[in-house]
């Protein structure tokens, strides 16, 4: 993940082995960077009814369910036709597009995982953003070739659906949220005083904190502790 207070200008999706997103799998391999910026990110927030309506009537009262996790998709271009990616050696601009494709398939797990025998835990890391997710679709539309019929740019459209992640039952989406949810790890002679006053300009947050994140004890928190830091407001302190 970006180290705090740095954001990511292009849109990378991480994959993860594990729920909690502690344990990254490796750096080069399991990361897909986006090289140009979405053409569009479409978030959809569906609310569950149960419809009550007997046979023989005009309709009835529909009665609440429940609220799904958030469906968002991601449209982006990959481009390899050798002007938008004079950056890249000659050797790795061949059949750039479809090396693009299987790295992106074998990051957002599009096949299974055959150490964890699911797909792929994702992480999607954009800006401000840091949003737990899996992929639930990729569709890929080739729009140009070469005179060998070598694709030479597709456009991606990506569906995930967001994850609440151990722990953070009931917390509202960051996608919806004007105020994000931060993560921190923990760094040798860090202490959750100096954490709370660097996130929230005050330290008077420090406890806040440490009940969000069931700390026992804050004194002593183990460097590569990865904190949540929700927003907060000064009802909280």
């Amino acid at each position: 993940m970006a180290e705090q207070g740095k954001l990511e200008s292009n849109l990378k999706i991480v994959a993860y082995d594990k729920p909690d997103g502690n344990k990254k799998l490796a750096e080069k391999e399991k990361t897909f960077t986006v090289r140009f910026n979405p053409s569009s990110f479409t978030v959809a927030n569906k609310i569950e009814f149960k419809r009550t309506d007997a046979k023989g009537t005009d309709g009835g009262d529909p009665q609440f369910d429940k609220i799904p996790p958030l469906e968002f998709s991601v449209e982006f271009t990959i481009d390899g036709t050798g002007v938008t990616i004079s950056d890249l050696s000659k050797s790795d601009q061949d059949d750039y597009v479809k090396k693009q494709i299987r790295k992106l398939r074998e990051v957002t797990g599009s096949n299974i995982n055959g150490e964890i025998h699911r797909p792929n835990y994702l992480g999607l890391l954009w800006g401000s953003f840091y949003i737990e997710c899996v992929l639930t679709s990729l569709n890929i539309v080739y729009n140009l070739f070469d005179r060998q019929g070598v694709p030479l740019r597709a456009k991606v459209t990506c569906a995930f659906l967001e994850r609440i992640g151990p722990g953070k039952d009931g917390r509202k989406s960051r996608l919806e949220s004007p105020d994000l949810t931060k993560y921190r790890l923990i760094k040798e002679g860090d202490i959750l005083p100096m954490v709370a006053r660097d996130n929230y300009d005050s330290s008077a947050y420090y406890l806040q904190v440490a009940r969000v994140n069931k700390l026992k004890n804050f004194r002593n928190i183990p460097p590569g502790t990865k904190l949540i830091l929700p927003p907060m407001t000064d009802d909280d302190e």
